[in-house]
């Protein structure tokens, strides 16, 4: 499950770096078929689940201590009694030679949604809640029986009283209305990182489209009555979302997608959908700004998946294929006011607090999210400016080719951008991946002298040590107009030389920050 990340704030050694990447998702060994009842007004869950084993690997099964287990059988025998472990019931059912078929009843009592908790709270809690303005059972709460670690493929029914509308990322196979109770099933054909199931008193609207590269996609919207009527407003940006992630990725990984308010004000994106809080969907700004982000998590994240092991590179390649691709289209301006603030930010990190990038996995405090989504998002705009937007989005649209609904590291990121540029990008992903901070990069000298031909500036640029590969843009404004140059600098400091046809009047660096480095304090 992916958190909402952009607009909530107020709403609440080189060869050991870059390990192969690894295997597929799309072996995952488990099936799940599960049918669960629930009653908002009484707060009661019952289920039933079949989990189809594979042979030959030690099997763990959890479930919140919150539920009852009426019955658990392994190939119709009765499984041995779980251990209590913190908040879960743990059944070690060992390895098996052959595959095994375990069955589950169970049942218990949700916890009473409260409105009032934000999306941290909710995020934190992790709790399955219900009443008669939602239901939210995460993934993370245990709320089904479930392999500890595994990422299976499933089938899920939902049976929910008249009134209420519910679904679990993945595509709707059937869908009955009959003796007062609804009645829903969802297919998710590939491995996934766990089940959230969602429902309230939804007004639904629904979608067929054609996506731009041809492909059948659902669109619906999940709204509670009173913001039914931006229904119409959201369905049209989503398609246009798909259409151009499309265009420059590749083709929508899945059969549709669906926006579903919450009762609480949060946000989480998953396979197939997103879950807003009503108070931020009524927000003007988020169809332009948050909602695609979310939308693009269904190739980054949800499409192919991070190696989480070895670092989450999906949320920062998301904020720059998104949020800050939405302020390039803006103008110049927009998109440099985002990096002054990417940089302003990181300056507010004390050093020695942030964490190298291969060690963040998600955003749990501001500076991770620093880390995590802002610096990981212009390490990729350093990358498109060193080896241009042609080679980028090829090497964009060969990762996800290459690596659909497949687990993949920095590494693969790595070696899909040499394949797209033809050259040896080792250097600058261990640098900005492998070390935590950022350099401190300065002009220590500059004289300008007279040349036959008319004007040389000769300057030393100096960086803190040890000293990174970078590459510093310098823009001269001479009397003629204004110039970017780049140089190259690999060591603490450097002196080069610059010829000019006019007279420079001003010799600045970087002063578009397009650089990841400490800003100086006049900055």
């Amino acid at each position: 499950m992916n958190v909402f990340a952009s607009c909530l704030v107020g709403f609440a050694l080189l060869v050991a770096c870059f390990p192969a990447a690894s295997a597929s998702r799309t072996a995952a060994p488990a099936a799940y078929d599960i049918t669960v009842r629930i009653d908002p007004a009484s707060r009661e869950l019952s289920g039933t689940s079949t989990i189809v084993v594979e042979p030959g690997r030690p099997v763990e099964i959890i479930l919140a201590r919150r539920f009852e287990v009426d019955s658990i059988t392994i190939d119709g025998t009765p499984a041995p009694s779980p251990h209590a472990i913190g908040r879960l019931l743990v059944w070690v059912l060992g390895t098996a030679k052959t595959a095994r078929r375990i069955d589950v009843r169970w049942r218990g009592m949700l916890a009473q949604l409260d409105a009032s908790l934000d999306h941290r709270q909710t995020l934190g809690a992790a709790i399955p809640v219900t009443g008669a303005e939602g239901t939210f059972l995460p993934a993370a709460g245990a709320w089904y029986p479930q392999e500890r670690g595994l990422l299976p493929n499933y089938r899920v029914t939902l049976d929910l009283p008249h009134g209420q509308r519910g679904l679990v990322p993945g595509r709707l196979v059937a869908e009955t209305e009959a003796d007062g109770r609804y009645r829903a099933s969802y297919e998710f054909p590939y491995p996934s990182e766990g089940i959230d199931l969602m429902a309230g008193p939804y007004q639904v609207q629904t979608r067929n489209i054609r996506t731009a590269g041809g492909k059948a996609v659902s669109l619906r919207t999940y709204f509670h009555p009173q913001i039914a009527e931006l229904a119409s407003g959201y369905l049209d940006a989503v398609q246009g979302y798909i259409d151009l992630y499309e265009g420059g990725i590749g083709e929508y990984p899945f059969t549709e997608f669906s926006i579903v308010s919450s009762p609480t004000p949060t946000g989480f994106g998953m396979p197939t959908l997103t879950y807003l809080g009503i108070d931020v969907l009524r927000l003007p700004f988020i169809r332009t700004t948050s909602l695609g982000h979310e939308i693009l998590h269904n190739w980054w994240g949800n499409g192919v998946y991070p190696d989480y092991a070895r670092g989450n590179w999906s949320e920062g390649l998301t904020t720059f294929m998104a949020d800050y691709a939405y302020k390039e289209r803006e103008g110049d301006l927009a998109a440099r006011e985002m990096r002054v603030e990417w940089l302003r930010d990181f300056a507010a990190v004390p050093p020695g607090q942030d964490r190298p990038l291969t060690e963040f996995t998600s955003r749990t405090h501001s500076t991770s999210q620093i880390v995590g989504y802002d610096k990981a998002a212009m390490m990729f705009l350093m990358l498109r400016d060193l080896i241009g937007r042609d080679a980028f989005d090829l090497g964009v649209k060969l990762f996800w080719r290459n690596y659909r609904f497949k687990t993949a590291s920095w590494e693969a990121l790595r070696m899909s951008f040499e394949a797209a540029s033809k050259r040896d990008l080792l250097a600058f992903f261990w640098q900005w991946l492998a070390r935590q901070g950022a350099p401190s990069v300065r002009i220590e000298r500059a004289e300008l002298s007279m040349q036959p031909a008319g004007h040389r500036v000769q300057f030393t640029l100096a960086q803190s040590e040890p000293a990174y590969q970078l590459r510093v843009p310098i823009t001269i404004r001479t009397e003629h107009g204004v110039e970017v140059r780049n140089f190259d600098l690999d060591r603490p400091s450097a002196t080069f030389s610059l010829d000019l046809d006019a007279r420079p009047v001003e010799f600045a660096l970087d002063p578009d920050f397009r650089l990841f480095r400490r800003l100086t304090s006049g900055e």
